[in-house]
């Protein structure tokens, strides 16, 4: 995403820039300038003059062939308002590697030789000094407050986390801590279930470990029977396709999950959605009654091929759901969607989930 890129092509919501004017803090803009010299300097003041509230006081130039190649680029932004504070070389043993959905996850490859590789060079190649005087132009926030979480009791609530189930906002995790959460993680690739009074899948790459998911039997029977016993159960995109019926990889080859919910999951080579969404409830769910709106984003290769008889709960501001714009399966206390949404956006959305697990505290 780039520095003006938000929830749409119209508006800067959403977007670094937007983040940037709500900080009052100058931008630093990070450009690629392979195979480029003058032409950088177009882009530099495009991005300059595009609004002008957005303060760009500074260049890094990124992917540098060599000392003239600097030397060139630098020269093409010598007429703009804004400084060079150098170039990083172009070398591809610090490149961090990626899959489909974005950067292979820390816990899976040990990156430390990279990282000071990345470290070196922006210490020998970027002014630093430059940069933190930079920085300072932005003012200081004297009155800088939190907002309140009043703690509404302890509850247990498990968390899937291990190689399939791993991105989860922090920000939410915690809020729900805030609000009385002991966070208990567990894998349902290769362990049991704990015993807990709710439970959050989150995203990440179940697609890669269909095998060992549906392998486990036990996991899958025990949060079958948890949702049936209304045990609150929220999951999100991986976790949402972990709570189907089944899943059929890029090998063509259908798996058994959970079955929590009757709808069949298959993955595709495409990119299905992308991007910010609004998210309205039309039904009540674990979450928030009907009426309430929450914000989050949507990223997936996945696509919904059948959902006999689903309730859903979410109309989404945007056809980016599980059938068009309606997202979010609900059944009893489970609610399984696309949607990754942030607790910040409407705090009720957490509250109403601690309720609902502090509710089988009895």
């Amino acid at each position: 995403m780039g520095l003006f890129d938000g929830y749409d092509g119209r508006s800067e919501e959403g977007s670094s820039a937007h983040l940037s004017k709500v900080l009052r803090c100058p931008v630093i803009l990070v450009v690629d300038a392979s195979a480029t010299s003058r032409s950088a300097g177009a882009l530099v003041k495009g991005f300059k003059t595009f609004d002008e509230e957005t303060q760009v006081l500074g260049v890094i130039f990124n992917r540098i062939s060599g000392k003239r190649h600097l030397e060139m680029v630098e020269d093409s932004i010598s007429g703009l308002d804004l400084v060079s504070l150098g170039g990083i070389p172009k070398k591809m043993d610090i490149a961090l590697e990626s899959r489909h959905l974005g950067l292979v996850p820390a816990r899976e490859v040990d990156n430390t030789a990279r990282y000071e590789g990345i470290r070196a060079l922006v210490e020998d190649d970027l002014d630093l000094d430059l940069m933190l005087e930079i920085a300072s132009n932005a003012p200081r926030w004297e009155d800088v407050r939190q907002s309140p979480l009043d703690r509404m009791g302890h509850f247990r609530l498990g968390l899937a986390k291990d190689d399939s189930f791993n991105f989860y906002y922090q920000d939410n995790l915690d809020i729900l801590r805030a609000l009385g959460a002991d966070i208990v993680e567990f894998s349902p690739t290769t362990g049991d279930l704990p015993a807990a009074d709710g439970y959050y899948f989150g995203g990440g790459y179940p697609e890669l470990h269909l095998d060992e998911l549906a392998a486990n039997g036990p996991m899958k029977e025990a949060l079958h029977e948890k949702v049936r016993e209304g045990v609150p159960a929220y999951a999100e995109c991986g976790g949402m396709m972990y709570l189907c019926r089944s899943v059929k990889g890029q090998d063509g080859l259908s798996r058994d999950m959970t079955g929590v919910f009757d709808a069949t999951v298959e993955m595709t080579p495409r990119l299905q959605a992308l991007g910010y969404v609004e998210a309205t409830c039309v039904n009540d769910c674990v979450l928030s009654p009907a009426g309430g709106t929450v914000r989050g984003h949507v990223f997936h290769y996945s696509r919904v091929a059948s959902h006999s008889g689903q309730r859903f709960s979410y109309r989404l501001s945007k056809d980016k759901g599980i059938d068009g714009a309606e997202d979010g399966f609900i059944k009893n206390n489970a609610l399984a969607s696309y949607l990754h949404l942030h607790f910040g956006s409407n705090l009720e959305f957490a509250q109403g989930f601690a309720a609902t697990c502090l509710g089988q505290r009895g």
